[in-house]
């Protein structure tokens, strides 16, 4: 009996440094830059992080300035990219009004949407960059959905995009970054 007693208090001690450990563990923290374009062309830099911590009875999760009293870890959070009048467009953590286009790092993760005319015309010229992966606009409608694990974005999923399969070429590559020099004919992605 002395040793079941024996037994069972070492099973509850190590359940109970398990689950303490769950807490320590499933925090995460990613920084985030966010640089937004508007269509007058001015530039805006926003911090915008992505993280969670949590204790037994206060778990906090917070995207960019927002923070959110949450059960435990999120699994997933989704933005909701919205395409307006094919010009312009609108994310509801990123800004009051619409913007142009933008550049995100998270964490290890890159994520870029700018305007491009490409050979085959594709909804309002805008491109969604993840990694190496491009994306065109559907619908009106995008969203991008952060999967979560211990240690942050485990993956992002797009939905209301298609992915491209690299046919659908720039009719006139724009440069990657601005330069003095004036830009090709067709190229939006830096215009002011």
């Amino acid at each position: 009996m002395l040793a079941q007693f024996m037994s069972l208090t070492k099973l509850a001690v190590v359940t109970i440094g398990l689950g303490l450990s769950t807490y320590s563990h499933a925090d995460f923290s990613l920084n985030g830059a966010l640089t937004l374009k508007f269509p007058t062309g001015t530039k805006q830099e926003i911090d915008m992080p992505i993280a969670y911590k949590g204790s037994e009875y206060d778990h906090k999760f917070r995207v960019g300035k927002m923070e959110y009293t949450v059960s435990g870890r999120p699994e997933r959070y989704s933005f909701a990219l919205v395409l307006q009048k094919n010009n312009y467009m609108w994310v509801q953590e990123f800004a009051k009004g619409y913007f142009e286009s933008f550049d995100w790092t998270i964490g290890d993760k890159k994520i870029r949407l700018y305007k491009e005319i490409l050979a085959k015309p594709v909804k309002g010229d805008y491109i969604l960059s993840i990694g190496e992966t491009d994306y065109f606009f559907q619908q009106n409608l995008a969203q991008l959905t952060f999967i979560f694990d211990e240690e942050g974005i485990k993956e992002i999923e797009v939905d209301g995009m298609v992915a491209s399969l690299g046919l659908n070429k720039a009719k006139t590559p724009c440069p990657d970054e601005e330069t003095e020099e004036p830009l090709p004919e067709g190229c939006e992605a830096n215009k002011n």
